[in-house]
């Protein structure tokens, strides 16, 4: 194998490297809120088509795409108790992916047949799965959110590119300074930081560091392999204070991908606040694609416009094309951050391309280190 190969973070086919390496880690693939008892749902996730369902116990499903029956969509079925049936012949299969019934065959063969099932847990609001082979590792926790005065909010909105180039944005702290001027001018954080990184036990360090003077303080960011952002983030027009967050980039297909998120709504003594953000109105993704087709310019939105922030992190990112030729780019000093990912990426994708160990990322069960630990004037009510 070439050693490019070891560089190919884009592609996420199960057959794949980076398909390989994401899929040995819990991934979310939905919002709790929309998996509706009875109704079963067809997803899609790293290039692959599943089931999802929940049973009338409110425990959710995942299954393989198709029946293996005569592979019609399980999805357009009718879920039964815990079980879901195939529309077309009434094959009936528990979460278990075990067959259970087959109506026109005989009782001995349902045993014989089985389709593909994954483990599920529901964590914060999203439905996790491990698509991986093998047992799954431990699930990962956030004291940080658990922890945190708050309600915690789970949202996931589209990407229009590679979802490697959403991950190399999460290591690029100088780009809010220019993507998200509009914002960042209007509360004071103007200084351009020296960016510092370091490996760690979980993945990349990630320091800003400014003078502290006013909003220009020192930023620390955790990103956990392989695709996890961990950061508390500035006021914007949709939370105006700063919040902790945490951010899944999880591919749909090669070109496409969905961000699930949790970020802590903050709320005063005796306030509920429901789960759940209202529509964006306009739609995000339609402006990002009336922008990259020159109908619109970014600096034309409203800076008070909810989903600004996904805009302009959607144009910058899809403005590289679906999937980035790297062989081009001209990385800096400020690139600290890519140049180390690109760098684990490839040492992890050698490995298992080697049948070698990889190393096993953990995060402490401790609160990683942000802003909003030192100073809870930015998380009180």
């Amino acid at each position: 194998m070439r050693n490019g190969k070891y560089s190919d973070f884009a592609h996420v086919g199960r057959d794949t490297l980076a398909g390989r390496f994401l899929r040995r880690f819990w991934q979310p693939i939905f919002l709790s809120r929309e998996l509706k008892a009875g109704h079963p749902v067809r997803l899609q996730q790293f290039g692959e088509h599943f089931t999802l369902y929940r049973g009338e116990s409110g425990a959710a499903y995942l299954v393989e795409d198709r029946c293996p029956h005569r592979q019609t969509a399980l999805s357009l079925g009718w879920v039964e108790g815990e079980d879901i049936r195939c529309f077309y012949h009434g094959w009936l299969f528990d979460g278990t992916g075990q067959c259970l019934q087959q109506p026109a065959e005989k009782a001995s063969f349902a045993a014989k047949v089985r389709c593909a099932a994954y483990p599920v847990r529901e964590y914060l609001g999203l439905v996790f799965a491990y698509l991986g082979e093998g047992k799954p590792p431990e699930f990962p926790r956030f004291p940080e959110l658990e922890e945190a005065e708050g309600t915690p909010v789970a949202n996931k909105h589209f990407v229009p590119c590679n979802y490697f180039q959403r991950i190399e944005n999460d290591l690029d702290e100088t780009h809010i300074h220019f993507v998200h001027r509009v914002s960042t001018e209007g509360y004071g954080l103007d200084e351009i930081p020296e960016i510092s990184v370091r490996e760690t036990a979980y993945g990349i360090l990630r320091e800003g560091t400014r003078s502290g003077r006013g909003a220009n303080a020192t930023r620390t960011a955790h990103w956990i392999m392989p695709n996890v952002n961990l950061i508390d983030l500035p006021p914007s027009p949709d939370t105006p204070y700063w919040t902790i967050y945490v951010a899944w980039r999880v591919p749909i297909d090669d070109e496409t991908m969905h961000t699930f998120s949790v970020v802590m709504k903050r709320t005063a003594p005796g306030t509920v606040v429901e789960p759940v953000r209202k529509p964006i109105d306009p739609d995000p993704l339609q402006l990002t694609r009336d922008i990259l087709a020159g109908k619109l310019r970014v600096q034309d939105l409203d800076p008070a416009y909810r989903g600004l922030f996904v805009v302009q992190d959607n144009v910058a990112l899809a403005g590289q094309g679906a999937i980035v030729d790297r062989s081009k780019e001209r990385l800096g000093q400020s690139d600290k951050g890519i140049i180390l990912l690109r760098k684990l990426w490839s040492r992890e994708l050698r490995a298992l391309a080697e049948n070698r160990p990889l190393k096993s990322w953990r995060r402490p069960q401790e609160k990683l280190p942000l802003i909003i630990n030192a100073r809870g004037e930015l998380v009180g009510g």
